[in-house]
């Protein structure tokens, strides 16, 4: 089932979260299990608590989203250049359920 990975950012003063957003979105071409990127920026600040920035990726299945969290790609882009600069991250991951609308297409592996 397809599961949908999402991740607001609330930056640390002076950041720019433009560029890290450039960052994430490089990290599909590192990681293969990652299917889609979308990123923007938080045009809602009263509602938005704080969080500037966001993306969204899809995946396969759990174990892909699994298999991306453990890649070292990841690992590192965490540990040496979101951590430092973030105040807050929101992290919110699901599957897609049947009754979405449209319905889930299942992802077939590349020939």
């Amino acid at each position: 089932m397809t599961v949908v990975h999402i991740v607001l950012f609330k930056f640390k003063p002076g950041v720019d979260g433009n560029q890290t957003l450039e960052f994430v979105r490089g990290l599909k071409d590192q990681v293969p299990e990652v299917d889609t990127v979308q990123l923007g920026v938080n045009f809602n600040i009263q509602r938005g608590k704080g969080f500037t920035h966001g993306f969204t990726m899809t995946f396969k299945d759990r174990n892909a989203l699994d298999a991306y969290d453990k890649s070292q790609a990841h690992v590192d882009a965490v540990k040496e250049y979101i951590a430092p600069i973030t105040e807050d991250l929101l992290i919110f991951d699901y599957e897609v359920e049947n009754f979405s609308f449209p319905p889930p297409v299942p992802v077939t592996a590349d020939p």
